[in-house]
């Protein structure tokens, strides 16, 4: 869940692959020669007095609109990161009738908690993408997602009844699925390319810096009676202040150009490039462009999905790599890892803060530095491979200095927090934000929204769920805390191989040169496509002009199936 279908689709667009060296790069460029309206269009006033010359020149005005805009990311991770230490609170565990140590029925409890949130965000993500936020626009969008938190929150922290607590993070859920949409997709629309990247990448940031934010509050509320009701209310505040300052700001010009506003488009889009009229007018033809292509190419229907191989496969893969992302343990250490310390004996501001921590140092290392250097695909290799060794040895430590009573000694239990922290950093440095890269790079032009909405049902629903219910069942259990090290570090040992054989490379390779690489049908295409993959890294080998012409020929035999 660490983007958005929509938003993703507008960062790396239908021109190909925009990494953010790139989008740096093409701010750089010459600006594209004005252009007349043509036949058909609506004509672009002129109301709007030049303000400065140059490319795009990014005005403070959407510098902090962005930044703003991006305090939505903060939903997601403090509702995510909240939990964890509110579970291990005396004053909650006495309302909720919980004993002090967890049996199969508090593990149960503590799944429906988690997964009320999981399961509004799974639908209100997949489906409102096109019913809302699309539909009507992205700042109504932003702000009913951030009233619906704000009110669950509201609910959470006033909860006497564990079904209470349920149904606010089910409200809260819903709200942060329509913010996951809309709020990367109205960065993404409003800020000028040589920005671009780095104000998603400020969503993405401040969805760690939430959940390091959650931790403090926690550890300092902790004994307090009411401290559980302060934490869980924060949602509250959030979701209000966001919900009344969106109230002042316009919806974006992508939006209102594609429903027709295009005066209004010009003007709010000459407003954020500081009263360059001439760069708004070149921008907003650009949009127009790309609407109308979009328009040619048409959207797949549910039916060729999935009876078309070519499609069925890459979203196989796309689905594949969402649910990998958490199953592999990402959630059951943010919403569990107070329960899970707690169960050896581990306490204070160093356990609850340094994982997170190191989640964010290592987000911003990796989506900032290297991905870009390295490429997605050694990252996410490498990723995993960190990530499942330093499970298999916290969980191995753990296991072995067991004293029986829930407790271990302070050196063995350094080294598990150590672990962990090793663990946090080597997913924020890959998987965290490079699966969600991946999937919004691979997917075909013409079924990239519903293939993007399936992966991240599959991200908000099978995975945070199951990995919601079995990760405190599994503290709780006979294998306890050092048990669930090991099994995410063997799930993680597992993915390993399907990154090293399923996953090309896409870094610097534009969509024609993608999608070649993934036209695998037979089982025999597909033993080719694994073989490319483990000997170049490049699948089913097509790039370059020969790739182009293979996507073309391919796309052209679709337009004439759907057409049929």
């Amino acid at each position: 869940h660490f983007g958005s279908n929509r938003g993703c689709s507008e960062l790396f667009g239908a021109r190909g692959v925009w990494s953010l060296s790139q989008v740096i790069a093409a701010a750089m460029a010459e600006r594209p020669a004005e252009r007349s309206p043509t036949a058909g269009e609506a004509p672009v006033p002129e109301a709007v007095k030049p303000a400065h010359a140059g490319d795009e020149r990014a005005s403070m005005r959407v510098l902090l609109l962005c930044i703003f805009v991006a305090n939505t990311g903060f939903f997601h991770g403090y509702d995510n990161g909240v939990v964890s230490d509110v579970f291990t609170m005396p004053a909650f565990r006495e309302m909720m009738g919980w004993p002090a140590v967890d049996d199969a029925s508090v593990a149960f409890e503590k799944g429906l908690t988690v997964n009320g949130f999981n399961v509004g965000a799974a639908v209100s993500a997949v489906v409102c993408g096109h019913l809302i936020v699309d539909r009507y626009g992205r700042k109504p969008a932003l702000i009913l997602g951030s009233w619906l938190f704000a009110i669950g929150g509201f609910v959470q922290s006033f909860a006497f009844y564990s079904w209470m607590l349920i149904i606010g993070r089910l409200v809260a859920g819903v709200g942060v699925g329509i913010t996951s949409c809309a709020g990367p997709a109205y960065i993404a629309e409003v800020a000028p390319s040589r920005i671009r990247g780095a104000m998603v990448g400020v969503y993405q940031s401040n969805i760690c810096l939430a959940i390091v934010a959650a931790a403090i509050l926690n550890h300092y509320d902790h004994d307090m009676h009411t401290g559980w009701r302060w934490s869980l209310g924060v949602q509250t505040f959030l979701g209000a202040l966001t919900a009344f300052g969106l109230a002042f700001v316009g919806d974006t010009p992508r939006f209102l150009e594609s429903v027709g506003r295009s005066e209004e488009a010009f003007e709010i889009l000459a407003g954020l490039r500081g009263g360059d009229a001439g760069a708004a007018r070149a921008e907003l033809a650009a949009v127009r462009e790309e609407l109308e292509k979009e328009r040619r190419v048409g959207e797949a229907t549910w039916g060729e999905v999935f009876s078309n191989p070519h499609f069925r496969n890459v979203v196989f893969i796309g689905c594949g790599v969402q649910f990998f992302q958490i199953i592999t343990g990402i959630n059951a250490m943010v919403s569990f890892g107070g329960t899970l310390f707690e169960s050896v004996g581990l306490t204070g501001i160093v356990s609850s803060l340094t994982p997170p921590l190191a989640f964010f140092v290592g987000n911003a290392i990796g989506g900032f530095g290297l991905v870009d250097r390295i490429g997605r695909r050694s990252l996410l290799i490498y990723g995993m491979a960190g990530m499942a060794m330093t499970m298999l040895v916290g969980g191995t430590i753990a296991v072995i200095a067991d004293q029986g009573d829930g407790h271990m000694p302070e050196v063995e239990g350094q080294v598990v927090i150590i672990m962990v922290v090793g663990f946090m950093f080597s997913f924020g440095i890959s998987w965290g934000f490079g699966a969600w890269l991946y999937i919004s790079e691979i997917m075909p032009l013409r079924i990239r929204g519903k293939a993007v909405g399936l992966c991240t049902g599959m991200n908000w629903g099978p995975a945070n769920v199951i990995s919601a219910f079995i990760t405190p069942a599994m503290i709780a259990g006979p294998i306890g805390a050092g048990g669930t090290l090991l099994f995410f570090g063997a799930v993680a040992v597992v993915v390993v191989p399907f990154a090293l054989c399923c996953m090309p490379e896409t870094k610097g390779r534009t969509l024609e040169e993608i999608q070649p690489m993934f036209r695998f049908a037979s089982m025999a295409e597909f033993r080719r496509f694994v073989h490319g993959n483990i000997r170049s890294g490049d699948g089913m080998g097509l790039a370059g002009n020969a790739g182009k012409a293979a996507a073309e020929a391919g796309a052209a035999r679709e337009l004439r199936m759907a057409s049929e």
